[in-house]
């Protein structure tokens, strides 16, 4: 078996191995779009006699991490034929990939699991808590009458203007959010092949943008796929544009984090969600993620040994001085006592702000004194994270 990049020429078999393990076949802009992807992504085959029976492509992609935006590679269109399966096949995949993005500086690794306990054996953990809420006609807030300023466009009746505006507040927001994805032309032009019934609500406030939806509406449920506000002000009047379709649609559905606290003033908050864990989260290259990390208050020298069976150079231990600096150093030279070890999975999730150190103390009995938790704590932001994406 080999494992190497896919040249143009082996695309058709890319393109049959997807629409076999997948529940439907690519037609039209879906498979336009696939087609983009996987020749502009770290496109991975394991070849067996000059046929592809696994592959997988890394996105190049973003993620902010407490206000720092940080080179991501994407992991999706996991694939082995069955006959092929139990080989070896995507572990050698895996690691091919941790390889890659390495080398191509992207620091942090994202993906939605088939299996979450299969893709922690290879270093990915759990990131964001989401909730998937479906709000009922007879439960629509009412947050009073008001002529705000909203204007609609599509994607099949496209404003250039309205557009260009979106997509700059887009971005502004999620800069200052935590594991959120910057989208770029080329993010945007894949949700249109991949969405292309979607509407545009903007919110505008003295000529600026302040919020906006982006929504379908279909058998009778107005399913929101992008909500994205500057202020409560913003929320309040996207959530009036949303019931006014009160007439026309039974249910507003969607998706949110935990820590929005969606429904809170609703006068009827009483409606279902379901709470889903559907996308992790891998620290690549330590060394360099930790030199870009916005530590927050570093009051002594931090000491973290990782362990990473799948990425040889993180196997270390690491120092964090008290100005940031980062240093590999020997175990010789530190205190035991001082040293926090972590797999890569929970320093993945520590740093991305999913799990505290005293939550990760207790879930996993690592071995640490109050006073290194105090110290980590104070260093980690605390900021949640969020990511809503799908490769």
């Amino acid at each position: 078996m080999e494992i190497k990049k896919v040249p143009p020429s082996d695309y058709e078999q890319i393109y049959r191995l997807r629409d076999y393990s997948f529940p439907s076949v690519y037609e039209g802009d879906k498979k336009a779009d696939f087609h983009y992807w996987v020749a502009n992504s770290t496109t991975l085959g394991a070849y067996e006699q000059n046929e592809i029976i696994g592959q997988l492509l890394v996105l190049p992609l973003n993620m902010t991490v407490h206000g720092v935006n940080i080179p991501m590679g994407g992991i999706g269109f996991v694939a082995t034929y069955p006959e092929h399966r139990n080989k070896g096949v995507m572990k050698q995949l895996m690691i091919k990939a941790l390889e890659s993005m390495r080398r191509q500086g992207q620091l942090v690794s994202v993906l939605a699991p088939f299996s979450v306990s299969f893709y922690r054996y290879f270093g990915w953990e759990l990131f964001v808590d989401k909730v998937h809420y479906t709000v009922p006609r007879t439960a629509f807030p009412d947050f009073g009458k008001q002529l705000d300023v909203v204007k609609r466009f599509s994607f099949s009746v496209n404003d250039e203007q309205l557009f260009n505006d979106v997509q700059q507040f887009h971005n502004a927001i999620c800069a200052k959010k935590n594991g959120a994805m910057l989208r770029d032309a080329a993010w945007w032009k894949r949700i249109e092949r991949r969405q292309p019934t979607s509407h545009f609500a903007v919110v505008y406030e003295q000529q600026e943008v302040i919020g906006y939806v982006r929504y379908i509406i279909s058998n009778l449920t107005f399913e929101v796929q992008d909500f994205i506000v500057k202020n409560y002000c913003a929320h309040k009047a996207l959530w009036r544009f949303m019931t006014a379709h009160a007439a026309s649609v039974e249910k507003i559905c969607g998706v949110t984090s935990v820590e929005e606290q969606m429904g809170f003033l609703f006068q009827e908050p009483q409606y279902k969600r379901e709470l889903t864990r559907d996308v992790m989260v891998r620290i690549v290259d330590v060394e360099k993620f930790l030199q870009q990390y916005n530590w927050r208050a570093l009051e002594a020298n931090l000491y973290v040994q990782i362990t990473d069976p799948f990425c040889e150079w993180n196997e270390a231990l690491f120092e964090i001085n008290k100005c940031g600096k980062i240093s590999k150093v020997s175990e010789e030279n530190v205190r035991k006592a001082h040293i926090l070890e972590l797999t890569i999975n929970h320093l993945s999730a520590l740093l991305v702000g999913y799990i505290t150190m005293e939550r990760l103390v207790y879930l996993t009995n690592v071995s640490c004194t109050e006073e290194v938790i105090r110290l980590w704590e104070k260093a980690i932001p605390s900021q949640a994270p969020t990511f809503y994406e799908y490769f």
